[in-house]
């Protein structure tokens, strides 16, 4: 598999990098806040710390997958792209079930990376990530009216 040109690069692959530093960056903050939180608190209960540490490790693979993705290479990015839609929908039940406004800034983080993962496969993404141009939409022939 031949990798695409980096001088090439549309603007949008670099919006979306950006998108999942920021998020992969937001997301560890949080997951070390979450730990620390919970450390704190006298409840004795670890299961906000474990999620905590979910939460980081998240991050950090958003960082590690988003910078593989930039490269070019479009398994990264599919993978990363199927990782943010994932954690989305576990932080929103998270955000809601727990009723944390913590998880619920995870959400927002997340949603970032998701944003980054939609800039990765529009049509000029798509066209520098696979080398081939997007087939062109078909023509809708309008239907008949019934009399």
């Amino acid at each position: 598999m031949t990798s695409p040109d980096p001088a090439q690069r549309p603007k949008l692959v670099v919006w979306a990098y950006r998108c999942w530093v920021v998020s992969g960056a937001l997301l560890a903050v949080l997951g070390v806040l979450v730990v620390i939180l919970s450390a704190i608190d006298d409840s004795g209960s670890m299961s906000s710390a474990t999620l905590g540490v979910l939460v980081l490790i998240v991050g950090v693979a958003y960082i590690l997958l988003g910078s593989k993705a930039f490269t070019g290479d479009a398994r990264w990015r599919s993978s990363l792209s199927a990782l943010t839609l994932v954690v989305v929908a576990m932080l929103l039940f998270l955000s809601v079930g727990l009723g944390s406004p913590v998880f619920a800034l995870a959400l927002l983080a997340a949603i970032i990376g998701l944003f980054g993962s939609l800039l990765a496969y529009r049509p000029d993404s798509e066209t520098w990530y696979t080398g081939k141009a997007p087939e062109p939409k078909k023509q809708r022939t309008p239907r008949k009216k019934k009399p």
